[in-house]
């Protein structure tokens, strides 16, 4: 006779939490035969569970591989708000997680919940929600699942990691650099670990599409107490780090508005209105190398007043794209 369902969900609990299982173990547990336990292990497996198998010295252990675990909700309760934010947050979640390796498990997560959610009355169609919002998708090339797992392993553990990495801005590539991971984040759109660099002696920003292999050590750290997220990204313009700068931009009287209802830093001040319909703008960022490639996407729509090298950049890059396309639109 086959066991019964609230034996093998407990079992199946008992892996869930971690647990290593010997066959005296689960035949205690539960007050059967080891060949009994045997039979209980082997309908797990028939109906999905990976469980596998370790030898601790002459013990054959048993258990479920983490990444595999499972973990079951208690009752929860949800306003129909709530709900309306999960299922937006779901459309959100999405698109943002899209390129890494979490973003099946969060499409299957999302779609457990909202299906439970599902049968009750509401305000508004939770089934169309997808079609009524849009976030993505997100401009990200595929991250790598071995770095991006293996650095998210590395953060909860404090382990110090080992990369190949290819620098984009300089085209250098550096072999073995030993770094201690504190988070992951996506600053201007971008992935990337911020870790602090052994060989430069500070914080850095690696770009998860420029990890090419990644290797845990036998080496732990302690995480700063004084480190804030927060603070680290705040100032930074796009995705790009570096030294906190002034920018004022003067913005010509039709793309003005834009400027008015939308905040593109969070330091973004308007500093004076003009009679003639134009305005100044400032900044105070980091990243120099983002904020010249924001100014040129305007066009002529704005002019760099500070800082002057920043000027002098976007001029010389104007005469460049004048002898490249000579008169008349032709690339010469």
């Amino acid at each position: 006779m086959p066991p019964s369902r609230r034996t093998l969900q407990q079992l199946r609990s008992l892996f869930d939490e971690g647990h290593h299982l010997t066959l005296a173990q689960i035949a205690g547990r539960f007050d059967v035969t080891e060949r009994h336990a045997r039979r209980l292990i082997q309908f797990l497996r028939e109906r999905g569970a990976p469980v596998e198998e370790t030898r601790q010295g002459r013990k054959k252990l048993f258990f479920i591989p983490e990444i595999h675990r499972s973990a079951t909700l208690r009752d929860v309760t949800f306003t129909e708000e709530e709900t309306l934010a999960l299922a937006v947050a779901a459309e959100a979640a999405r698109a943002t997680l899209l390129a890494t390796p979490l973003g099946a498990p969060l499409q299957r997560a999302f779609d457990k919940l909202l299906t439970e959610l599902a049968p009750h009355v509401y305000s508004f169609s939770l089934e169309d929600q997808p079609a009524h919002w849009h976030f993505g998708p997100m401009g990200f090339s595929p991250i790598d699942a071995d770095v991006f797992r293996t650095l998210s392993r590395a953060i909860e553990e404090n382990r110090t990691v080992r990369i190949d990495y290819h620098t984009a801005q300089s085209n250098t590539y550096t072999r073995g650099r030993v770094i201690d991971p504190l988070l992951i984040g996506m600053p201007g759109g971008s992935w990337v670990v911020v870790a602090w660099c052994h060989k430069r002696r500070g914080f850095r920003d690696f770009a998860l599409a420029g990890i090419r292999r990644i290797e845990k050590t036998d080496r732990f750290f302690s995480p700063p107490g004084d480190f804030d997220p927060e603070n680290y990204f705040r100032d930074r313009f796009g995705a790009l780090a570096g030294e906190v700068t002034t920018v004022r931009l003067l913005v010509e009287k039709d793309r003005a508005p834009y400027f008015e209802r939308k905040l593109y830093h969070p330091s973004q001040r308007i500093e004076e209105r003009r009679e003639d319909g134009r305005m100044v703008v400032s900044f105070e960022a980091a990243g120099l190398e983002a904020v010249r490639a924001f100014c040129q996407s305007w066009g002529v729509g704005l002019t760099v007043l500070e800082p002057p090298e920043l000027a002098a950049r976007m001029a010389e890059e104007a005469r460049a794209l004048a002898r490249r396309y000579g008169g008349e639109g032709r690339i010469l």
